[in-house]
């Protein structure tokens, strides 16, 4: 994917990375001022904030308009369809129009960058994030390693506990329970099931291969069954070994909100994405689950119960 120009110095291709606001302006920023520190000089951000309160728009447009490193420009939505980037703006302001969740957030940008930047490579990054310098030179050098290599991911450690492993980038699936699970120690394995969505890398080409995230999903599982995608397509998912973000995970997910997305979204990647009895056995199990957890706990935690109950009786819904 790089390039070598008529005197034979290597030209590094472009990276458009992703960032997602919602009402997250101190961490955007923050992770704004990180990216600065990268030793990979071509970069642009497309920014998409997902119609935050004004303040969170306000305090992210003073800071750009102060800062000397991004010569940004701000665009609607709804102008993307006639918009085009010039060379010399490397970070695009986007304004969503509703709160599209983390799936249909990402995708106003991850659209037009599939239907109009036509090289180079994609890096999905949550907001939340502080990269080390190396991170992008890291990925793309792991992309690089092999042709059926599709979704390259990062080492994430705990902002707060900057020494603690929080995962290697990457976990496996399991189909009996219709449950994922991040690896969280170095050397198991190289090739994963699925890429944690805050940070991936993608060429351009993989992504109108793969196609954006199915935005049903509105937030968690999304990443799962766009990794799913991938692998079905022949991609291999991996991680690099070099680089790394400390992610300060869910600061601005409410915990009910948590259970009932997980709890529904389970339902429909295991509808999309098994038959059969493999399905017929899971949806016994999670039935099961949901009812048992549910009365359990029903006295001593209420909204945990009817977060479960309304997480299974919306995906029944849907599948049915």
């Amino acid at each position: 994917m790089n390039f070598i120009d008529e005197w034979g110095f290597i030209i590094l291709s472009n990276v458009s990375i992703v960032l997602l606001n919602w009402n997250g302006d101190e961490d955007t920023i923050d992770c704004l001022v990180s990216l600065k520190s990268l030793d990979y000089p071509n970069f642009d951000v497309y920014l998409v904030d997902n119609n935050s309160e004004n303040k969170s728009i306000t305090n992210i447009k003073n800071y750009l308009n102060n800062d000397s490193f991004y010569n940004s420009v701000l665009v609607e939505k709804e102008d993307l369809l006639g918009f085009q980037k010039k060379d010399e703006t490397n970070l695009v302001f986007i304004l969503n129009d509703n709160n599209a969740g983390f799936a249909g957030g990402n995708n106003v940008a991850l659209n037009y960058i599939k239907d109009n930047v036509f090289s180079g490579y994609v890096m999905l990054l949550n907001n939340d994030t502080i990269v080390s310098e190396d991170l992008l030179t890291g990925l793309v050098n792991k992309f690089n390693e092999s042709e059926d290599i599709g979704f390259v991911g990062a080492t994430h450690y705990y902002y707060h506990d900057k020494n603690k492993l929080q995962t290697v980038g990457g976990g496996n699936i399991d189909l009996v329970h219709g449950e994922c699970s991040a690896v969280t120690t170095f050397g198991v394995q190289e090739e994963f099931d699925f890429l944690t969505g805050s940070c991936i890398l993608m060429s351009c080409d993989v992504l109108r291969n793969v196609g954006v995230m199915d935005e049903e999903y509105f937030m968690y599982w999304e990443d799962v069954d766009w990794s799913t995608c991938a692998r079905k397509k022949g991609y291999k998912l991996t991680i690099s070994d070099t680089g790394y973000i400390y992610h300060k995970e869910g600061a601005s997910i409410k915990s009910v909100s948590r259970i009932y997305y997980h709890t529904r979204n389970r339902i429909l990647y295991m509808k999309r994405n098994t038959s059969g009895l493999t399905y017929y056995k899971f949806m016994i199990y999670i039935v099961l689950y949901v009812l048992k957890e549910s009365t359990t706990n029903f006295f001593k935690n209420r909204e945990y119960s009817f977060a479960l109950l309304r997480g299974l009786k919306d995906a029944l819904l849907k599948i049915i």
